[in-house]
Order: structure tokens, then sequence, then C-alpha cells
């Protein structure tokens, strides 16, 4: 008998063999245990809080039931999705460095079986950034004087995607080139620094690390490089740098004066009445003759703020020689004449607009006092720059009596001063490369110990924000000065607000006031 007609004889046996393996596979089905997994384990330290929840079973689950069995402490939003009958996907929106707790409760199957699991995980931190570096060195926010010299580095706590993690530069996208650090964690930018501005960086929250993970927040990070004054040029220094800032008289009594063309900057404000007076700072060695010097001023504390010198001047009134004697390290007066500096010139001039000084005593004596070094920068002998401005051949102050001639030869602007040419002894008439004209708050301090021969005098408020004409190659700039550190030189800036750098030479700044001068009473 063939085997298929012992199949035929013997039929009744399939309905049994496939009763039986049915039996069998509903008793496995019956006796595996319902299990699920997860991607993130039980004890993780550092899951991306952006990362998905994704669980996967043995067994078909009903979609409905294992949404419902999901719970994430702390509650946070959650999204769901099957993507397929054993695999499921959670989306929870989770904060950085935060533990969570997950459960499942009585996820059924398609077969109306349950089953329950948890576990926790802590999300590591969002990327941050770690420091920032100038020229290899660490720069705090906010932080004032670094040197504009070398790259400028932002190193991050995690490696980051370039791609995805922008970097703005003073309000704008940094389209120049960025080099980032094999492993992600730096950023070097080919950014070159100048003096005397301030420089703001940002990132935005939406930037990512490499596991996509964004910043915790928006991140602003701004510095400032170090302040640049004027000079003439010279690279000789007094000591370790800090200037002198001579008080020098300029009533028609004292004219000429001696010393006042070699000075790298001269301020000129009004003393008292109508009768202005002149603040001359030298950073390099001075010239023989300098003077006549007369007293301080209150404005002449201000510049001994900025500028951190050594004042020298003859007297004042005793209201201000208690302010200037709180730096007794800082001055010396003609009642004391250390360092053989002052001597009364009775020959060709009387008192009291003759009091002259030895400019190589001054410089000795200075030296000798070993000040610290000043936090700003002097400008080096360099080449011109290009201005563009307003045609101004002419400059009219007449709040001191002044006029400036440009004259283009020599690119210099030519000083008179109440009708004739001002003159400097033994180098002619004075000529200075840049006149500014700065527009300050002023007041009348009415303390009675500030009056003057019955006149209140003058309080200029150097520090601040404040409008600014700046002459330069026979043309004006509509300038603003900014000044919010009153320990710190001014900077003069530009209508886009960038600072300008000031040729050398001699700068000559008209401090004017916005209250003037009168009589006690």
């Amino acid at each position: 008998m063939t085997w298929t007609q012992t199949l035929r004889q013997r039929w009744w046996l399939l309905p049994i063999a496939i009763a039986v393996v049915a039996a069998a596979i509903v008793v496995r089905i019956i006796t595996t245990p319902l299990e699920v997994s997860a991607n993130v384990n039980d004890g993780d330290q550092a899951v991306p809080r952006t990362a998905t929840i994704d669980l996967h079973f043995n067994q078909e689950m009903k979609a409905a039931s294992v949404e419902h069995a999901f719970t994430i402490t702390p509650s946070v939003p959650v999204s769901f999705k099957a993507v397929g009958a054993k695999e499921f996907q959670f989306r929870p929106k989770m904060k950085p460095n935060t533990a969570y707790h997950v459960s499942l409760k009585d996820a059924a199957n398609t077969s109306g079986r349950g089953v329950s699991s948890g576990f926790s995980f802590k999300t590591e931190a969002a990327p941050a950034i770690a420091a920032v570096m100038v020229d290899n060195n660490a720069v705090t926010d906010g932080q004032q004087a670094v040197k504009p010299t070398g790259e400028v580095k932002i190193n991050f706590s995690q490696p980051m995607d370039g791609a995805r993690t922008p970097i703005s530069l003073n309000g704008k996208p940094y389209d120049k080139p960025v080099t980032w650090a094999g492993d992600g964690k730096s950023a070097t930018l080919a950014v070159k620094l100048g003096h005397s501005r301030q420089y703001q960086l940002s990132i935005p929250q939406t930037a990512v690390n490499r596991k996509q993970d964004p910043l915790a927040a928006e991140w602003k990070f701004s510095f400032t490089t170090v302040i640049q004054v004027p000079s003439q040029g010279d690279p000789a220094r007094i000591g370790s740098g800090a200037p002198t800032i001579i008080q020098i008289e300029n009533s028609l009594d004292a004219r000429p004066q001696a010393g006042m063309q070699q000075a790298d900057m001269i301020y000129e404000y009004i003393s008292e009445g109508d009768i202005p007076r002149l603040s001359a700072v030298y950073w390099h060695p001075l010239p023989e003759l300098v003077g006549p010097v007369r007293s301080c001023r209150l404005i002449t504390i201000r510049l001994e703020l900025m500028y951190h010198g050594m004042i020298y001047c003859s007297g004042a009134n005793d209201y201000v020689l208690g302010m200037v004697w709180k730096h007794p390290n800082l001055v010396n007066d003609y009642s004391h004449g250390w360092g053989n500096v002052f001597y009364r010139e009775n020959n060709t001039r009387y008192a009291p607009h003759n009091v002259m000084m030895h400019g190589t005593n001054v410089t000795t004596y200075t030296a000798q006092q070993k000040l610290g070094a000043p936090t700003y920068e002097i400008a080096p002998k360099h080449p011109d720059g290009t201005f563009t401005g307003d045609a101004a051949p002419q400059i009219s102050v007449p709040e001191h009596g002044a006029t400036w001639q440009y004259d283009p030869g020599s690119k210099q602007y030519l000083k008179s001063q109440d009708g004739s040419a001002f003159t400097n002894m033994y180098t002619g008439r004075v000529h200075a490369k840049t006149v500014i004209v700065q527009y300050v708050n002023s007041f009348l301090d009415t303390n009675p110990a500030n009056s003057f021969h019955g006149y209140f005098t003058e309080a200029y408020e150097l520090t601040g924000d404040g409008k600014a004409d700046i002459f330069v190659d026979g043309v004006v700039i509509h300038a603003s000065w900014h000044h919010p550190d009153p320990n710190v030189p001014a900077v003069y800036l530009d209508a886009s607000g960038n600072p300008i750098d000031l040729d050398n030479g001699l700068t000559w700044v008209h401090v004017i006031g916005s209250e003037k001068w009168h009589g006690v009473g």
C-alpha cells in the first residue's frame, strides 16, 4: 500500500494533528511570560533630555493600553507613537540634570494579559559654555581692559554639533571662518580685535551638542578691549608709563606758556569767570621748561581718576585741595616743591603767573614715585588714518575765546586765542593734529569753600555719554564720547558706534560745560 493510500484511509488523523498544534500554540502563549524592555537602563545617569523612551515587547500589544499604562515622574508633556505591534515610542519633554522615574502599569497584549515595569534614570546636564579665551587667557563676562591680541576661543562643556551651533558677534551672525576642534568642545573665531571696543558674543538656545541636546538658555557674553589713548607717538615713557598731569595757566598774563606743544593731550576748560585753564598730559618725558603752573580745579580730580598719573599744581582752594590730597602720593604741589621741580621766574614774569617747572626734574621725580602701570594703552607711532566728514577749515570755540585754522600743508590746526596767535615758547604757534570739542554736563559746586574771588567754579561731569565734534584733516566728525567708568579714559565713537582711532600728534580737548559760572550769592 502506498503512503497516499494510507493517508486516505487515516484522514481522520489530520484534524487531530491540527488541534494538537493549535493547542500547543495556545499553551505556549499562555505560559510564555509577557516581557518588556527599554532603550534606557535603570540607573542611567546621562540620558539626553531630547531622547525618546522606546519600549519593546515580546508579544503584540494593544497600543491604547500601552499608552495609558505609561507615566513619568516628575510629570512632563509626553508624545506617543506606535512604531509597530510590539514597539512603542514615548517622547517626554525633559529638563536637564533631572532624575526621572518611568512606570508601566498593566500594559495589555492582544489577549488581554498585562505587564508592569519601571526604571529610573537621570538626564545629562545641558551643554554649556565653559569658558571664553582671548589669546589663551580666560576672560570673564563684562571684563574690561582685555588686550586685543591673539584668537578668541569659545570652550564648551560637551562636544557640540558645529553645523547647528551658530555664533553671533555684536548682534550679527558671525560669517567668517570658525575652526571647530576635533572633539567639538571648542570653536575658534578668526576675528581681529581692536582697541577700545566692546565685543558681544551670543549663541541661541537652539544650539545643540552631538546628541542633539540644546543649550538650556540663550548665551550672551561681552568683554571690552583695553582703551588706547592718543599720543605724540614718542615711545619713551616716564617710569612705568603713568603720566604727569600739569595745571597750566591760560590767562593773558600767563602767555606765552611753555611745554604745551610737546604734550600728548591738553584739556581746556573755564577755570572761573571767563578765564580758561589747561591740564596738560604727558606720557613721555617732559621738555625742560613747562608753565606757568597754577592751581588745581575740580576737573583735575576727574582727569586723575581717568589717567592715574602724578598731578603738578600750584595750590587750590581748600575745598579742592581737600579732594586732591586724598591721593597724597599722586600730587606734587608748589607748597611742597618736592624734587626741585618748581621755581619762580621773576625776571620776565610776575606773581602769581610765574611758577615755572623744570621738566626734566618732573620726569625724574615722577619716575621715582614708582606709580603703577596704567590699565590702558598709549598709542604707539602709527600712520595717519583716513577720515571723512563735513569740511571744517576753521573751528570756533567762543566759550574759550579760541579759534583754529586748518593748514593743509602740515595737516595741523593752528590756534588763536582772544584774537591773537597762540604761541608756545621755543616752538612757535601752537598746532594740534586733532581738536575735540566735548560737550559735558556741568554744575556750579556751590559749597562755600569752593568760591574763588567771589565766584563759584564749575564742576565738569566727565563720566557718562555725550556729544563731541572731532576735527582732524580739515573735516569734522560728529561723534559721541563714551565714559561709563570714571576710572578709565573716555572713548570717542563714530555714528556707527565704532571707536575712532586718533592720529599721532597733539590732541587738544575743549571741555564745554552745560552750566556757566556766576557770582557768589
